[in-house]
């Protein structure tokens, strides 16, 4: 059998990596002869082009400049000349002889900009092309801002071919049903399995603990989520922070999830101290192993990115989240952590050395971890269900309708 994954697997933020890859594991300790080909929404094929921090911050605020209807006309074009001339080829080639599409990871129902709108309009109408059923997998769901974004990703929403949803937390949910697609299951995020995937070894003891601090750029903060803080605010805090660690006892590193523009952040912030004892620049991660590793090597995490604290969540390490999106609020409250995520600001650097002693000491209780984890096993389970034809595909209204019964059949056999 053939799967085929729509995600940003190749994105330089690892945290992407990590959903993609933990999702193919998975899949792959389960049924073993499964073919996966995934392709990256951006049409990259691998992390080593170059990188380009600078430009994709100016490209980011100038978008933020434009008045919205230039925005969405200048962008939509953009994105389909580069999607049907770079991807359309290479998806519709893979797409030919598969059994379903996965299209899963990360927040890609946004329509904040029609970055992802676009693509995912591309990605629904080649598989309409090809015939191939698609399946909605751990995703997350943000409110919708744009009208034409969101007719956009309703053609993904709506498809004849879906036949399956599910998104990774309850409010992604309710967002998915406000938009009336039927069927909506939870299926959490893929990157909670990443010590499974990736086992890690004991922590050792150490004299002062060591805190990961993930810094994430100002310029994320204000594009894709509700920050509202220039960059030197941003980054002032970032400072303050790691003052404030240091002076209670505690060793700092420094990291990032790999976006070139958190990288930036990461060496202007630490470049601006001059030798302080207990404090580091973890080396940039170069696969979303390394990330995982880094994560679950660290006593306590304190970020903005997701995926660094489901990374700590996975290895038990604890984590405090710095409030900018509501998708850290979903993941929170779905982990039962909700009194350690905070917004980022003065009174949150003044309290974060009792606020870290408050969630190591609580530590993660083990029964939830394990009941968090045995239910992403069983999201992937019911994914693996739908593949081998035990599970019939009726979660969406239409799909027994539009599903082609010969599609499955070598799976069955």
């Amino acid at each position: 059998m053939k799967v085929v994954t729509f995600n940003v697997k190749y994105s330089p933020n690892l945290g992407d990596g990590v959903i993609a890859e933990c999702l193919e594991a998975e899949l792959r300790r389960r049924l073993p002869d499964v073919g996966i080909e995934a392709l990256d929404l951006a049409g990259r094929t691998d992390r080593d082009s170059p990188a380009r921090s600078g430009r994709r911050v100016l490209a980011l605020k100038a978008l933020q400049m434009m008045p919205a209807l230039l925005r969405d006309v200048l962008v939509e074009a953009i994105l389909r000349l580069q999607i049907w001339r770079k991807c359309r080829p290479v998806w519709r080639e893979a797409l030919r002889d598969a059994d379903l599409a996965i299209v899963g990871g990360g927040q890609l129902i946004q329509d904040g900009d029609l970055n992802f709108p676009v693509k995912l309009s591309i990605v629904a109408a080649e598989c309409k092309r090809n015939n191939v059923p698609i399946a909605l997998f751990g995703l997350g769901v943000a409110e919708s801002r744009s009208g034409r974004g969101a007719a956009l990703i309703s053609s993904l929403l709506h498809a004849d071919l879906l036949v399956f949803a599910g998104v990774r937390d309850s409010d992604s949910a309710r967002r998915l049903r406000q938009r009336r697609v039927k069927g909506v299951v939870v299926t959490p995020d893929p990157g909670l399995m990443a010590s499974q995937v990736w086992p890690s070894s004991v922590r050792r003891q150490r004299k002062r603990p060591v805190i990961g601090v993930g810094m994430t750029h100002p310029v994320i903060l204000q594009h894709h989520g509700e920050g509202k803080s220039d960059d030197t605010t941003v980054m002032g805090l970032y400072r303050s922070l790691i003052r404030r660690l240091l002076a209670s006892g505690y060793d700092v590193t420094c990291f990032s999830n790999g976006a070139r523009e958190d990288r930036t952040c990461l060496d202007r912030v630490v470049g601006s101290f001059r030798g302080d004892d207990g404090l580091t620049r973890a080396p940039d991660c170069r696969t979303p192993r390394e990330l995982a590793e880094l994560v679950g090597s660290f006593d306590a995490v304190i970020a903005h990115r997701l995926h660094a604290c489901i990374l700590a969540y996975s290895y038990r390490v604890a984590h405090v989240g710095l409030s900018w999106d509501p998708k850290l609020a979903a993941f929170f409250a779905n982990v039962g952590r909700s009194r350690y995520l905070v917004e980022f600001s003065d009174d949150a650097v003044q309290i974060m050395p009792e606020l870290l002693a408050a969630a190591r000491a609580e530590t993660i209780c083990e029964v939830q971890h394990k009941r968090v984890l045995t239910l992403t096993g069983a999201s992937i389970d019911g994914l693996v269900g739908l593949l081998k034809g035990e599970t019939r595909p009726k979660l969406i209204e239409h799909s027994e309708r539009a599903l082609n019964p010969m599609r499955l059949s070598k799976v069955r056999a």
